[in-house]
């Protein structure tokens, strides 16, 4: 009898732009839905089919898309589910591009927006009296740290009348190692994978997930606008994606060593991390994260920006500037002049960000080897 032939272990990269079809009626059902297959790149490929199965399993929802990079992803949630003289809740603090986004690119649109304090339920309930169609809100704002109460938020959104309100949770800093926001109640989840999913800083992609309430047009939204992902790209996080849990553990314990040895140190005005039991998120960390609280923590200089450029230089060969994160070794950036460059300086100002604050990313060295490089820095 003739033996099925093994399966590669290690999935392969497929590369090809376009497959070859064996008749009309099968390019037919496959670009119409009815058959499984591929036909275009853009249209979707075996790579990003797989990536995005397994991540819309480890958030618990019946779709995924994998995109080009995080923006990509949130671009094709707001193109599909918004139209001219909706309105979008801003849950502050965000990442500088997602503010952008919807204040520059799709005000030019026609779309508004309301900023509110993302941890501040009843700048919740009065945005929502407005009846605004879309809410965005981090699981872990950047770069402030804070963490939302999801369970809230969603059972606010869903009970505003007479229409509900999506709730599109980034939960980008958390990973679904740390947090599905589908079990609050979110509508849809992006990430940027680009980050922690892929872990190594070599692929830049992003991720959207959610269920058929609310999937409609999102993935012909994404083949029309050509928000489609690289097979590399895919390969790689997937890759990636197999010591995420590794990874998050590793790091996240390595983070809240740090942050308590340097919460109350002399050079920081103060030090954002949700694991810290005196961090006004706490409770809700803890209720959402369990004991587990991310890898990213950030450090408020005394000294401004001068403050910040001096730590900098003393330890760029231990802790490289890296205007990203979520890579294997630990990287800093300064949000006033990369991710948060587009705040302007009030809006900055009441976000708690200036020039001596500092964003890290910690990766998978020891504790003490980050602890002697940042002690070096705050000298």
């Amino acid at each position: 009898m003739k033996q099925p032939n093994p399966r590669p272990l290690s999935p392969p990269i497929q590369l090809s732009g376009v497959w070859e079809m064996d008749s009309i009626e099968q390019a037919d059902g496959i670009l119409g839905g009815t058959t499984e297959g591929f036909v275009y790149r853009r249209d979707g490929h075996p790579n990003a089919t797989d990536l995005a199965h397994q991540l819309a399993a480890l958030h618990r929802f019946e779709h995924g898309i994998v995109t080009a990079q995080g923006m990509s992803a949130l671009a094709a949630a707001c193109l599909s589910l918004l139209k001219p003289r909706d309105t979008v809740i801003l849950a502050q603090p965000l990442y500088g591009k997602t503010s952008y986004l919807v204040k520059e690119e799709l005000h030019r649109w026609g779309i508004k927006w309301i900023d509110i304090d993302a941890t501040d339920l009843n700048a919740w309930d009065t945005a929502l009296a407005q009846r605004p169609q879309l809410a965005i809100v981090e699981t872990i704002t950047n770069p402030r740290m804070s963490v939302p109460d999801l369970q809230a938020i969603c059972d606010r959104a869903h009970g505003a009348n007479p229409d509900p309100c999506i709730v599109l949770v980034d939960n980008t800093f958390a990973t679904p190692a740390l947090c599905q926001p589908s079990r609050f109640g979110a509508d849809l989840v992006m990430e940027s994978l680009s980050k922690f999913a892929c872990g190594h800083g070599d692929a830049m992609l992003g991720f959207l997930g959610g269920n058929s309430e609310v999937w409609g047009r999102i993935r012909s939204t994404v083949s029309a606008y050509g928000l489609a992902s690289s097979p590399l790209d895919c390969w790689l996080t997937q890759r990636g994606l197999a010591t995420l849990d590794v990874r998050m553990e590793r790091a996240a314990a390595t983070a809240q060593i740090l942050a308590e040895r340097f919460a109350n140190h002399a050079s920081l005005r103060f030090l954002d991390y949700p694991g810290l039991p005196t961090d006004k998120s706490n409770h809700v960390a803890r209720a959402q994260f369990g004991q587990r609280f991310g890898n990213m923590m950030t450090l408020h200089l005394h000294g401004g920006i001068d403050a910040a450029n001096r730590f900098i230089a003393r330890t760029q060969n231990a802790i490289p500037f890296c205007p990203s994160l979520g890579d294997t070794r630990t990287t800093l950036s300064h949000p006033a002049s990369t991710s948060h460059r587009s705040y302007a300086t009030d809006a900055l100002q009441r976000l708690g960000i200036d020039g001596g604050t500092l964003r890290f990313s910690i990766g998978l060295e020891q504790p003490d080897a980050l602890t002697l490089a940042i002690e070096k820095g705050l000298a």
